[in-house]
C-alpha cells in the first residue's frame, strides 16, 4: 500500500514540475522576443545611418566632380557661393517630400540639385516628422571682405568650403570640407 501511495504522489509532482518548467520556458522565451526586437529596430536605425553617411558623402562627391562645370560663363563652385539663399544654403530640403522625379536639364548646378531633391526624398530615406531637413551650406573666405562671407586677411586666393548637414529626428549628421 505505501508503494501505491508514492507512486501517486510521485505523478502528481511531475505534472507540477511540468508546469513550473513550461513558466520558466514561457519566460524565456518573452525574453528572448523582446531581444529580438529590439535587434530589429537596432538593424533598421543603423541600416538608416548608413545611407545618410553615403548620401552625405555623394554630395561631398558630386561637387568635387563639378566644381569647374560652367553655367552661363559662371562656374559652379562660384554659384555655390552666389546663389545661396539668407541662411547660407546653396540647397534645402525639408519635411517630407516625393521628389521630383528625373529631369534632364543643361546645367552641372540643376543637374545635382534635382539629384539630391530625389537622393534625399522619403522613397530612399525615413522621413521621421516634418522638421527633418536636409542642406548643403556654403561659405567662402578670402583677403576682401565685401567679395567673401568671411575676411582673412592671411590668404590670398579665395577658399570655398561646404557643410552638408543632415536632419532626421533627433539624429544629425554634419560634413565639413573644402570645395575650391
Amino acid at each position: 500500500m505505501d508503494k501505491t501511495i508514492n507512486l501517486i504522489r510521485q505523478k502528481g509532482t511531475t505534472l507540477l514540475e511540468a508546469l513550473v518548467a513550461t513558466a520558466i520556458i514561457g519566460i524565456g522565451f518573452i525574453a528572448i522576443f523582446q531581444m529580438v526586437a529590439y535587434s530589429v529596430r537596432s538593424i533598421d536605425i543603423s541600416g538608416e545611418r548608413t545611407k545618410i553617411n553615403y548620401l552625405s558623402d555623394m554630395i561631398l562627391e558630386d561637387l568635387m566632380a563639378y566644381k569647374s562645370s560652367a553655367k552661363n560663363s559662371r562656374k559652379l563652385y562660384d554659384a555655390l557661393i552666389e546663389d545661396r539663399d539668407g541662411n547660407g544654403d546653396f540647397w534645402k530640403m525639408t519635411g517630407c517630400t516625393d521628389g521630383p522625379g528625373i529631369t534632364a536639364n543643361v546645367s552641372a548646378e540643376d543637374n545635382i540639385k534635382n539629384k539630391w531633391n530625389n537622393r534625399f526624398s522619403k522613397r530612399r530615406l525615413r522621413c521621421i516628422n516634418s522638421a527633418d531637413s536636409k542642406s548643403l551650406k556654403t561659405y567662402s573666405i578670402c583677403r576682401d571682405a565685401a567679395v567673401c562671407t568671411n575676411q582673412n586677411n592671411a590668404i590670398y586666393d579665395k577658399l570655398y568650403f561646404g557643410k552638408v548637414e543632415i536632419s532626421i529626428g533627433t539624429k544629425s549628421k554634419n560634413l565639413y570640407f573644402r570645395i575650391h
